[in-house]
């Protein structure tokens, strides 16, 4: 798991836990380590299918962004085909939606 800087936020990269390691609050541990390296708004994208990733963001404090705001952050910051767009999610952090609110609300 890692972080990479982008124009206007950071990105949780390859956010994996091993199978056998997974339920024991390590993934919890890492996005919060990962967390306080950053000041900036901090974005993560999973599979929308994996709905186990989504519900660990949003225990963290995440949520996702709209649908419409989803695709645009994907192709904005990720290097994905637009499959993968299609099936993905967007998840963001308090502060990105602070900073980010009328364009958040606009759509």
């Amino acid at each position: 798991m890692g972080i990479q800087y982008a124009q206007d936020a950071t990105l949780i990269r390859h956010a994996y836990v091993c199978t056998v390691e997974k339920r024991h609050g390590i993934g919890g541990k890492l996005v919060s380590s990962l967390c306080k390296q950053t000041a900036s708004p901090i974005l993560i994208g999973t599979w929308a299918d994996a709905v186990w990733a989504v519900h660990l963001c949003e225990k963290d404090g995440f949520r996702l962004v709209s649908q419409e705001l989803n695709n645009r952050l994907l192709r904005k910051h990720w290097s994905i085909p637009e499959r993968q767009i299609e099936t993905s999610v967007v998840l963001a952090n308090q502060k990105w939606f602070d900073l980010h609110e009328t364009e958040a609300i606009n759509l």
